[in-house]
């Protein structure tokens, strides 16, 4: 494929120097106001034979050869019947058919004119293929050809080396391990077209590092409820009272519970890196309503003013659960605050709780798969939550931030643009 981009630069380059050279030689004569060389030979034919008025026969050839040799040119002189006045050593015939205003035809020695001047004279003219002149312009020609296929060679290599290290780097590059990337060279399409290749080798890698560990992390979440059903299996098999099996079944269908939760939180996750957004089920979601319908059940204030934005019902209902969920996790027993609104072109929903909050460096890491706080032991939860509504907020064009609450705890705090009216 390398060879054949190649051949083909350097076949298109050639092609189009065949037919422009040509082309731009005819427009030049078309526009050249300057009389043609059949103009030229006519006029030469008049002083040829006026100028060989008084002379002998052998005057007369001597005059023709230095004429001749001046023009690098085979002359014949031809008086009204076609009998021979005067000519060069290798003068080509007067043809037999011919035209008075001049004609073309083949001689020994290359194309001949012939022209008949105003005193019943013929003229023929005929550049030789003989003479030092031509080989000459044919080397001459030769070298420039051969300089121009050279330079058409490397010129076309010069443009596809890049295409061809970007090629090579592609094929070596192994997601599994570092990418390598590529050496940007330049300013133009294939510069960008590295660029855009690099930034997508350090996506597919970030994706890819994502999943390994999202499965790791899953696979330990899904122990923990797992061992804690055998081991409660394990003392139910062991007890005769009825008190402590029906305590026992109790904490695991709690667990059941909890691995159910974990495997819709991974499905979600799934849905969200794989899935494109559906436009069929967007509709206008007025975030404020939201809010206060789903307030009571968590024991939340809601404040603020109706904000409307663009986007999947089921989807912003997810992450308005995760946030409500998350503040009372992080602060069983205090109501979480809810304010809703707008700011330019931006709804916002902020919820926030009177939990121990978060330290700057834990804000960066908030929002990645599995993360749990260094106060999250013995809590509820497996860390999925505020990365489900991250990638939520992200879908409809939005962000979420982390922030520190008025009372003492955390907020978060979603921005989606608003829908237009």
């Amino acid at each position: 494929m390398r060879g054949k981009l190649h051949f083909r630069i350097w076949l298109a380059f050639m092609l189009i120097v065949a037919v422009a050279l040509p082309a731009t030689y005819g427009i030049a004569r078309l526009a050249d106001p300057r009389p043609s060389p059949a103009d030229y030979a006519m006029a030469l034919a008049a002083v040829l034979v006026s100028d060989m008025a008084g002379l002998d026969e052998h005057g007369r050839d001597e005059r023709a050869k230095r004429i001749g040799q001046a023009l690098f040119a085979e002359l014949g002189v031809y008086d009204g019947q076609g009998r021979r006045v005067a000519a060069t050593a290798h003068a080509p015939s007067l043809p037999e058919k011919r035209k008075p205003e001049g004609s073309f035809f083949h001689s020994p020695t290359g194309v001949g004119m012939a022209f008949r001047t105003d005193n019943g004279y013929w003229v023929t003219v005929s550049h030789s293929t003989r003479g030092a002149h031509f080989t000459r312009m044919v080397v001459s020609l030769g070298v420039f050809g051969g300089l121009l296929f050279i330079g058409a060679f490397f010129l076309s290599h010069r443009l596809t080396r890049r295409l061809e290290r970007l090629q090579a780097s592609v094929a070596a590059w192994d997601p599994k391990r570092s990418p390598t990337m590529v050496t940007v060279e330049g300013h133009d399409e294939v510069a960008a077209l590295a660029e855009s290749f690099n930034g997508a080798a350090g996506r597919i890698t970030r994706l890819l590092d994502q999943q390994r560990n999202m499965l790791a992390s899953a696979s330990h979440e899904l122990r923990t409820p797992l061992a804690r059903i055998r081991l409660a299996a394990e003392i139910m098999a062991e007890s005769a009272e009825e008190s402590k099996r029906a305590d026992r079944l109790a904490h695991i269908q709690e667990d059941i519970g909890e691995l159910d939760s974990l495997v819709e939180d991974i499905l979600t996750a799934s849905r969200l890196e794989g899935e494109s957004q559906d436009d069929s089920r967007l509709e206008v979601v007025d975030l404020y309503e939201m809010a206060r319908g789903m307030a009571p059940a968590y024991g939340a204030s809601v404040e603020g003013a109706p904000a409307m934005v663009m986007g999947d019902p089921k989807a912003l209902r997810r992450m308005m659960v995760n946030l409500l969920e998350n503040a009372r996790i992080h602060a069983p027993g205090a109501p979480p605050m809810v304010e809703v609104g707008r700011q330019g072109a931006m709804a916002f929903v902020a919820i926030s709780d009177r939990g121990p909050g978060l330290g700057p460096e834990e804000r960066e890491t908030v929002f990645n798969p599995f993360f749990r706080g260094s106060g999250a032991k013995g809590r509820r939860g497996h860390g999925l939550g505020l990365w489900i509504v991250k990638k939520i907020a992200e879908r409809h064009g939005g962000a979420v931030e982390c922030g520190d609450s008025h009372g003492g705890g955390a907020v978060f705090e979603v921005r989606l643009p608003s829908a237009r009216n």
